[in-house]
Formats: C-alpha cells, sequence, structure tokens
C-alpha cells in the first residue's frame, strides 16, 4: 500500500508529543515536515519539543516554527499550562537537540510541501489552525494542493474550554473558520470522541514493556498524565492521536457529513463550532465529522504502532 504523505501541524504538548510518535512509526504514513503554533503553551515551547523529540527517536524530518499568536490577537495567550505543564511536556524532560529548525518558517513549509507533492500532501492538524490559514491567505492556490485537511478540534456538543467551544478552535476562531470555509476535504476529531479516547495504568505498562526510546517516552507522558489525574485533571484523554487514527485508521471511527462553521462573535459562543445537524442552514456539509470510536480498535492501533518503534 502506497503511504500517505502528510504534514503535522501542532502545539506540542503531551498528547500531541504521543500523537507525533505514531505518526513517525505508522506504517501507513510518511511524516514529511512538522510545523508548530502557539496553543498548548508557547511557540517558543511547542518547537523545541517537537525538534527534541524528532531527533531524540532519531528522526531527521525538517520542524519550521509557525505563528506565536492567533490572526485575531486576544488579551490573554490562550496556553493550557495547567494540563501540559508550563514547558509542554509535564514533567518530562527531552534531550535538547543541537540542530536548528528549517530556515523555512512554518507557513512557507506548508506551501512548498504542497506544491512538491502535487495535490498527494495531507494535514494533519492538532493545534490552533493559524499557520494554515494565513498559507491560505498568503497561497490561495493552496486550497487546490492539499489532498485532505485531519483535524483534531471542535465539537458537536459542548466543549472544553468554555461551555460551548473547544480548545484549539477557541485559540483562533476566525483561522479556524478560514480554514473550514477553504473547501479542502476535511475530516474533523473532535471532542465527542476524543474524550472517549481514554488509556489506562495497563496502556503505560505495555509501552514500557517496549523497551524503546519512544516505549520508554509515552509511558513517562502517560504516567504524568496519571498524576494529573489523580490530582483532579483530565483522564488519559488521546485527543491528537485520534485524529491521527482518522488518517491512518479511519474504521476507528465513524462519520457523519455535516455544514461547519465557527462562531467568531458571539459573547458566550465565541469559538464554538457550529454543526447544522438538522441541515437548516442551506449549505451543502463541507465536513465529515466524528461522531463515534472504536475504543479498542482505536487503542489496537495505537499499541501496535508505537510497538514498531525498533531502538
Amino acid at each position: 500500500m502506497e503511504k500517505k504523505r502528510i504534514l503535522i501541524d501542532c502545539d506540542t504538548g503531551t498528547d500531541d508529543a504521543i500523537a507525533i510518535v505514531a505518526a513517525l512509526y505508522a506504517p501507513d504514513l510518511q511524516v514529511e515536515a512538522i510545523t508548530t503554533v502557539t496553543g498548548n503553551v508557547s511557540v517558543k515551547y511547542t518547537s523545541e519539543n517537537t525538534l527534541n523529540l524528532v531527533r531524540h527517536l532519531g528522526f531527521d524530518i525538517p520542524v519550521a516554527v509557525g505563528a506565536w499568536g492567533p490572526l485575531k490577537l486576544h488579551t490573554d495567550m490562550c496556553y493550557a499550562e495547567a494540563t501540559h505543564g508550563k514547558a509542554g511536556l509535564g514533567d518530562v524532560k527531552l534531550p535538547k537537540s543541537t540542530d536548528s529548525f528549517s530556515s523555512k518558517n512554518a507557513v512557507e513549509l506548508i506551501y512548498e510541501k504542497a506544491v512538491e507533492l502535487n495535490g498527494e500532501l495531507e494535514i494533519v492538524a492538532v493545534g490552533p489552525l493559524t499557520n494554515i490559514a494565513i498559507a491560505l491567505l498568503l497561497h490561495p492556490e493552496l486550497k487546490n494542493l492539499v489532498k485532505h485537511l485531519w483535524i483534531m478540534g471542535g465539537a458537536v456538543y459542548g466543549g472544553n474550554v468554555t461551555p460551548t467551544a473547544e480548545f484549539n478552535i477557541w485559540c483562533d476562531p476566525e483561522a479556524a473558520r478560514m480554514v473550514l470555509r477553504s473547501e479542502i476535504p476535511c475530516t474533523l476529531v473532535g471532542l465527542d470522541v476524543t474524550t472517549k479516547a481514554v488509556l489506562d495504568r495497563d496502556d503505560i505498562r505495555k509501552m514500557r514493556g517496549l523497551e524503546t526510546k519512544a516505549g520508554d517516552f509515552v509511558a513517562d507522558i502517560l504516567e504524568f498524565m496519571d498524576r494529573r489525574r489523580l490530582e483532579g485533571g483530565e483522564d488519559l484523554l488521546m485527543h491528537d492521536a485520534l485524529a491521527l487514527a482518522a488518517a491512518a485508521c479511519p474504521e476507528c471511527l465513524k462519520y457523519k457529513d455535516y455544514y461547519v462553521d465557527v462562531e467568531c462573535e458571539g459573547t458566550y459562543t465565541y469559538g464554538h463550532t457550529e454543526m447544522d445537524i438538522w441541515e437548516e442552514s442551506g449549505h451543502e456539509a463541507n465536513v465529515s465529522v466524528a461522531v463515534g470510536i472504536d475504543l479498542p480498535m482505536f487503542k489496537k492501533w495505537l499499541g501496535d504502532t508505537i510497538a514498531c518503534s525498533k531502538l
């Protein structure tokens, strides 16, 4: 089977890092590049985390630094340090890489890879969509060069940063609206399914039992997440790895097609992903939305994928 050629756009915190590990070893994926954005923590940390992780595992994939803030500046930056720790990886420390970031910024690298692959590039976006929106603004033809967008974000019902908004979309609703309206084929993997993608102590033991750098790193991240859970934080949720699974193991999820837009004005609904579930908007569906998960299948896929690591 021919591999999907993907670019990962991320705000590397804890679950982003696990998604990156899975992408690097997924047999059906070829990671062409990784771009970073501010989200879970500042772009300084998301970039360092990404480069350090990729080099720690022995991969020479280009990592490009992206947007330091949203399209529309807010009073406060939208960090999630309570969930991911001040530097994004909880209390897990990676060796500092001596390599440099790509000489191109994230927007330039996204466009370059899309042109180079001539319509075969797929983007897995697991952070705020600022980089992709800027790339579309500067290069409108990009919408015809990206084969598919796999986005972790949004929800049919509810939110996790406000009662109506999911974190990645809330961080930059204007960017999300632009991307969802771009006509690029798109799959949205949101809280309706990611909050069910829960790992446990048995998964930690399995990762540790691999006795590889990748397995140990994932186990260390999961240990931090489990301590966070015991202190009243969220479960060991694989938000971003599930979005990656949508690209690599689509049978892990069930989908419905909806017209989706993003609220950019409402006092109480800013950042809300509006799903036309009753088909009343008059618009044709523009997004395939994940609405169900086969958790055992997802956990098997994730475990088997990371088990492909050899060192």
